[in-house]
């Protein structure tokens, strides 16, 4: 019937799809954003797995060896700038989809639809980003302190406590990811079709 509005069906399996899509379309900018989550995730990884390494081998050498609590402020700056980093390259991400929004809200998409696909891609990168950067930070918690406690400490640390930090570090990588992608998402939603569709690059 005329003037019956028609419902528009988007779901979250629609929003991987188009997001995947993305990435795969702009794999470069993708690239910089799960690079910039992953170095900032590894530096924390590696900071905890240290630390995680040195009290194991104190417990069984009864040494008291560890790392300096001011480290971890350098952690957070990294944390921080990676935020910062992540919400720029989103917002050129969104200047540069434009057309694409403009079609989609044209075509009956709505503001949760478009912010829903950011979100999804901003976890995608931030997963991403988290598991990449965990075993990044693994690899170089056993490089500098492998010489101190020898290599095979992590042999000695329960498989269960690496697993729990892998999925601890890589929820806070995908938290942060959306965190960043919050203002660039809700910018994206609130497009007007006409302005978005005349937009010149």
């Amino acid at each position: 019937m005329r003037g019956e509005k028609r419902m528009v069906y988007f779901t979250i399996s629609d929003a991987v799809r188009l997001g995947i899509d993305y990435i795969k379309r702009r794999f470069q900018r993708t690239a910089i954003n799960v690079a910039s989550i992953g170095l900032a995730n590894s530096f924390l990884t590696s900071l905890i797995m240290t630390d995680l390494f040195y009290a194991t081998f104190n417990e069984y050498q009864g040494s008291s060896i560890g790392v300096d609590a001011y480290q971890y402020w350098l952690v957070a700056v990294a944390l921080i700038v990676s935020v910062v980093g992540i919400t720029n390259a989103m917002l050129i991400s969104v200047y540069e989809r434009y057309r694409e929004i403009g079609t989609m809200k044209c075509i009956g998409a709505l503001d949760q639809h478009i912010l829903m696909l950011f979100l999804v891609e901003a976890i995608i990168q931030g997963a991403a980003g988290g598991i990449i950067g965990y075993f990044l930070g693994v690899v170089a918690a056993v490089l500098s302190s492998g010489f101190t406690t020898g290599f095979n400490i992590i042999f000695m640390v329960p498989i269960i406590e690496l697993l729990g930090y892998l999925v601890g570090t890589t929820i806070l990588s995908i938290l942060l990811s959306i965190i960043a992608s919050m203002y660039p998402a809700w910018r994206a939603s609130k497009l007007p079709p006409v302005e978005a569709l005349s937009y010149e690059l």
